[in-house]
């Protein structure tokens, strides 16, 4: 009897992340891509002892790449290796491919909302971090043809929206909502997902495309739908800044009083159609059939950020003390930085 329900547990187990799992989880994905890009450095130190020029690799578009490449195979090592460690199936990660039409038509519908109902807001924010002498950080890849737009949605749209959604609204949101509440869980894995981007320019806007997503995750029932969306919020941005790039067209906004209340207004209607979508489509039902299922199989006693597991915390404390580090670099002198 006791041997049938230890396996009973076990595979049972299989099918889904626990909140334990997701701390876990979440330190392994702060750590590992700094052990990457650990071993890119070490890579290009040896052949800069080879006699090449270090101004030479650091400006040279394969070094751009690799960097490009470091948080994906990071997150990707993160996911399958915690999931063979853990011996959890991928399928807990709930990636359905069968969304429907009419949620498929819903995530391209938020995806635009979400990058021209904020841009214009974030640009802002941009804006003052500059005034008060943040450093801008962006990644790009060379915008000389057509070819280099499909490597760019490759590296910078695609890898990252497949592997940062199986962490962090795959696991960390599964996760969490063991738990905690569906909107506990919801603020929170967003939250870590904003942290991780380790600077404050990164904070405002990867929040609340966290909240969108852990939102339609939880909502189709399908991890798939955050990563379609996440995937079309970069690809949106890479082709207009391509176009605009080839075109030699100045986006630039001199953010006055005017443009200001612009901006807002523009993000609170972005924020009034997403809640349209919720209330008169999904009519905040989540689709997702195994949840309840799972929460009985690991049911807490009481539901509550003390109740977390260690792990959960030590993760929060590492996301912040990185999240200082990268802010504080930011506003440091170029010239600084540079050494």
């Amino acid at each position: 009897m006791t041997k049938q329900k230890i396996t009973r547990q076990t595979f049972e187990k299989s099918k889904f992340y626990s909140v334990q799992d997701m701390g876990i989880a979440y330190i392994c994905a702060l750590v590992m891509p700094y052990v990457i890009s650990l071993l890119l450095i070490l890579v290009c130190q040896i052949v800069i002892s080879s006699g090449v020029p270090a101004d030479s690799i650091e400006n040279s578009v394969v070094y751009t790449i690799f960097s490009c490449l470091c948080s994906p195979i990071a997150f990707a090592i993160v996911f399958f290796g915690f999931n063979k460690v853990k011996k959890v199936s991928f399928s807990a990660s709930k990636v359905k491919f069968k969304i429907g039409t009419i949620n498929t038509i819903i995530c391209f519908a938020v995806a635009l909302i979400c990058v021209f109902g904020m841009q214009y807001f974030i640009g802002g924010i941009d804006h003052l971090l500059e005034l008060g002498g943040y450093n801008l950080q962006s990644v790009s890849l060379p915008t000389e043809n057509f070819g280099w737009l499909v490597l760019s949605l490759i590296l910078l749209a695609l890898l990252p929206a497949i592997f940062e959604e199986l962490i962090f609204r795959g696991i960390l949101l599964n996760g969490l909502r063991q738990g905690l509440s569906d909107i506990a869980a919801l603020f929170m894995s967003a939250l870590m997902f904003a942290l991780i981007h380790g600077s404050i320019q990164q904070l405002v806007y990867p929040f609340a495309l966290g909240l969108v997503l852990g939102w339609l995750a939880m909502r189709t029932g399908s991890t798939f739908t955050s990563m379609l969306v996440h995937f079309l919020n970069n690809a949106i941005v890479l082709i207009v800044n391509y176009f605009t790039a080839r075109h030699e067209l100045n986006m630039a906004i001199e953010y006055n009083a005017w443009q200001w209340v612009v901006a807002i207004v523009v993000a609170i209607v972005a924020g009034v159609l997403i809640y349209l979508i919720e209330r008169f489509y999904f009519k905040g039902k989540n689709q997702d059939e195994t949840l309840e299922a799972e929460q009985n199989q690991v049911k807490q006693e009481k539901k509550g950020f003390k109740n977390l597991p260690i792990s959960f915390w030590v993760s929060i404390g590492i996301a912040v003390i990185i999240f200082i580090i990268g802010t504080a670099i930011g506003f440091m002198p170029s010239e600084t930085v540079n050494v």
